[in-house]
């Protein structure tokens, strides 16, 4: 999880999933939300604080999989694991349903319930070896700042030119 620690992102959810499962999980944040958030993890979570570009790409691209539990109109987090090549394990509402291909970036789950989300993993630790790094960066790279300004430009002569 790379997140800010605000109670709308569910971190305590994947967190309650997570002591579940008793499957490592790292989160990357700060926020209101952080005492708490330590307060209910067990001993297989570990927080880091934000981290610089460069060692937040490391940490992404060390990650078997990046978890999003809440609903935001795009989610950049997610389109930032991916371009490490990271499948997203994902809420299936808002942003993510463009940007995340289930099975092929990624799994979708339908309720950030705990119990729903450790069925996800496990679902997904089923699967993991059927994602292919290089495919969750293709997808993620349509997503890139190059690509968004080039279809901003065409649309905008496409308008322009009526």
């Amino acid at each position: 999880v790379v997140s800010r620690l605000s109670a709308y992102k569910k971190i305590d959810k994947i967190i309650e999933a997570f002591n579940k499962l008793e499957l490592p999980l790292l989160i990357v944040g700060e926020g209101a939300e952080e005492k708490n958030l330590k307060a209910i993890a067990g001993k297989n979570i570990s927080f880091l604080v934000f981290q610089n570009e460069a060692d937040l790409q490391k940490i992404y691209a060390g990650a078997r999989a990046f978890i999003f539990a809440n609903e935001d109109d795009f989610g950049i987090a997610p389109v930032e694991a991916m371009s490490r090549g990271v499948p997203v394990l994902a809420l299936r509402k808002g942003g993510v349903l463009e940007t995340v291909i289930e099975g092929k970036t990624g799994e979708f789950f339908n309720s950030n319930e705990p119990e729903i989300i450790a069925d996800s993993v496990r679902r997904f630790i089923e699967k993991e070896s059927n994602y292919d790094r290089e495919t969750i960066k293709k997808r993620a790279n349509e997503f890139s700042r190059k690509i968004f300004v080039e279809n901003l430009e065409g649309f905008i002569n496409k308008i322009l030119n009526f």
